[in-house]
């Protein structure tokens, strides 16, 4: 039996209390001057999501089958949401957990209110529909892992809300007779090498006060049956051998799986796929509860236009939508989105039990509907993203001016953010990762970016634009070089600065807007140790005054130069720590030779003379991102902003006076997703943004 570890997580509810500490000890580190600073206090913040619009992987959807608007979806990396019916959008559940990764969900449905979530640490239940979490026991799951988009490896028994099944990835299926305060292995079923991914159960026979029959589904494997209320189980003979999405209706167990579809009737397996359809690997499985013989299903690939079926008979015939012989039209939320985004490796197709022809599906970017799958002639077809942002960040950038950001995300490049409130209309790119994004400082329509077609660097290009991004100009890249960072002269944008990335990395400057290049001397190696455009290497930043200064960090040193990039000198004869993972470098706003890097485990430092001597921030035990912003009102003195670690607590913090004192600003509001990136609003006091690694891009404001 697993041992049972209850947790009770409420979101929305600070995990500390407002009190006053005491004034930090200042520290004088050798070399380095040093600056002692207090909390002022915990200021309230208004918290929201800026408007992008999916962006990231639903790998499943559930319906209560008895409640309307008891919707829910899950996704990789960006948590899970409910569907607000009255507002038509749904709503983040897991911003108060430490973890988000989905890997599972199920429903109750004796127990409308009740959720269970599969979480990467273990099987988790709300009776709350979502506002707070008990922890019922841990095991390991992987919401990002392969097979991700099957499922669902939870189930509740239909008859008895006390019986809960868990399919775990490693550690075969579990039990629950008490509504998940305690867990019994299930030994008569194995693992397989991917887990126990499917758990169903037929009401339509009891035992003991439960459900007699309980499938499950072991990719590679095949699949399992107990005829004895879940406590043993037999592998049944001729069953697919790897099932993706399997649903009981009438005594028959339709599968979709690596190769088709199929149908158990009791005491024979028999093929339905669809014609022209065969050896193909189907996921999304769903069966009209009005009427057992509407049955849709769809293939699952990692490209667009994965084929959607369904059929009226059983399975016996089927149409193919979105064909000439059944068009489908769409109607799309966010204009940025392309039309040719359509059933993109779809993860599951659910209809809603409730209404007889609505149909949901869910795939690589979000959720799609249409209220008459049966309609003849062409099926209508819509999103549902409002307010799914699942985006994962890779930087953020707020130049002064009329633009509010501009993001680098994952598998969409990025956007340029007029109004945080309003979906873009376009992305700034046309390829698929944005890692790099600078602008010049006093022209800042004057914009460079760095993107790739692959994450691992493949393609990688440089862009530059005169006009926000609106139009864009192909620029060179040194030869044989990927990844990397890019810098703009405060003064010039002809003037750029271009280091490599990889442990090797070299730096390049150009003066003509980068139609050419030439390597620095001087200048450190591998200050960009990226492999990837995870890589949170941000080591170089253009002086914000002097237009030919540049800085770049590298293990402890700064390195500047004073002639546009071409050559540099190392500033700091004692060096201040090394990176500990992150690393940010950002130059003052307004201020000549002020710069100052964040270091993440090992803290927060600035120099206001170029880089000769540095003085560490002590209020900051950790800085795991750092950003400038407006000043207040009546003040040029920027705002600065740090997602560190202050007497113990993690968190987002403000300080209006450089770094003497900082407020508290996230109060309640967490970061499950962890903080990829900051940027401070240039124009709006206050603003802050947080790019985050799967929940989009939030931003707070007081």
């Amino acid at each position: 039996m697993k041992n049972s570890m209850t947790l009770l997580l409420s979101v929305g509810i600070a995990l500390f209390a407002c009190k006053k500490p005491a004034e930090l000890k200042k520290e004088t580190l050798d070399g380095e001057k040093s600056v002692g600073a207090s909390i002022q206090s915990v200021l309230p913040y208004n918290w929201g999501s800026v408007a992008i619009g999916g962006g990231g992987y639903v790998t499943g959807i559930v319906i209560h089958p008895t409640q309307s608007n008891r919707m829910y979806i899950r996704t990789d990396v960006g948590g899970a949401y409910k569907w607000d019916g009255t507002n038509q959008k749904w709503v983040q559940m897991l911003d108060g957990l430490s973890t988000i990764r989905v890997d599972g969900m199920a429903l109750d449905a004796n127990s409308p209110d009740r959720v269970y979530l599969a979480l990467n640490d273990g099987v988790y239940r709300s009776n709350d529909l979502g506002v707070s979490w008990t922890k019922l026991f841990s095991t390991t799951y992987d919401g990002n892992g392969d097979l991700r988009w099957i499922g669902e490896c939870l189930a509740v028994d239909p008859v008895t809300s006390t019986v809960v099944y868990a399919g775990t990835r490693s550690d075969g299926l579990y039990r629950s007779t008490n509504t998940g305060t305690s867990w019994t292995k299930i030994t008569s079923v194995p693992n397989g090498t991917k887990g126990v991914r499917t758990v169903v159960v037929d009401s339509a026979t009891t035992v003991s006060g439960r459900s007699a029959k309980v499938y499950v589904g072991i990719p590679g494997t095949g699949i399992y049956v107990s005829t004895d209320g879940g406590t043993t189980f037999s592998a049944m003979a001729g069953a697919p051998t790897s099932p993706n999405r399997m649903q009981v209706v009438g005594g028959k167990v339709y599968v979709t799986h690596s190769t088709g579809v199929t149908v158990w009737n009791g005491t024979t397996w028999t093929d339905i796929t669809p014609a022209g359809g065969t050896n193909k690997n189907y996921c999304g499985l769903s069966i009209e509860a009005y009427d057992p013989l509407k049955i849709a299903v769809c293939q699952r690939y990692g490209t667009f236009n994965n084929p959607l079926y369904r059929s009226s008979d059983g399975g016996v015939t089927w149409q193919q939508m979105n064909t000439a012989s059944l068009p489908i039209t769409k109607t799309l939320e966010a204009p940025w989105w392309p039309n040719s985004w359509f059933s993109s490796a779809t993860s599951n197709i659910v209809f809603d039990p409730l209404h007889h022809g609505d149909l949901y599906y869910a795939d690589w970017f979000g959720v799609w509907f249409t209220s008459n799958a049966w309609a003849a002639g062409s099926v209508a077809w819509e999103t549902r993203i409002k307010g799914d942002e699942e985006t994962v960040v890779l930087t953020v950038a707020s130049p002064p001016g009329s633009v509010s950001l501009y993001s680098g995300v994952a598998d969409v490049f990025g956007f340029r953010h007029d109004n945080i409130a309003t979906y873009p209309a376009a992305r700034l790119y046309n390829i698929n990762e944005g890692f790099s994004i600078a602008y010049c400082e006093s022209s800042p329509a004057n914009i460079a970016i760095l993107g790739s077609s692959g994450n691992d660097g493949t393609g990688t290009i440089l862009a530059t634009s005169s006009n926000s991004g609106t139009s864009w100009t192909t620029r060179t890249l040194p030869s044989g070089v990927k990844l990397g960072r890019i810098a703009i002269s405060s003064a010039n944008p002809d003037n750029m600065v271009y280091i490599a990335g990889g442990s090797a990395g070299a730096v390049y400057y150009s003066t003509d807007r980068g139609s050419s290049w030439t390597a620095a001397t001087g200048a450190p190696t591998g200050s960009v140790n990226a492999i990837d455009v995870w890589s949170k290497d941000f080591s170089i930043a253009a002086d914000c005054v002097n237009g030919n200064d540049f800085y770049i960090y590298k293990t402890g040193y700064l390195y500047a130069s004073t002639d546009g990039g071409a050559t540099w000198t190392q500033k700091n004869a004692t060096a201040i720590p090394n990176k500990n993972s992150y690393l940010f470098v950002a130059a003052r706003p307004g201020t000549a030779g002020e710069v100052w890097v964040s270091l993440d485990g090992n803290g927060l430092y600035k120099t206001t003379n170029g880089g000769t001597t540095f003085t560490k921030v002590t209020a900051l035990s950790t800085s795991t991102a750092f950003a400038f912003g407006a000043p207040a009102t009546g003040t040029s003195t920027p705002t600065v902003y740090s997602y560190g670690t202050v007497s113990g607590i993690k968190g987002l913090y403000r300080s209006t006076d450089l770094g003497v004192n900082w407020d508290q600003i996230n109060g309640s509001q967490t970061f499950p997703a962890g903080v990829k990136g900051l940027a401070g609003d240039r124009t709006v006091f206050g603003r802050i943004y947080v790019g985050t690694g799967g929940r989009g891009v939030l931003y707070g404001q007081p």
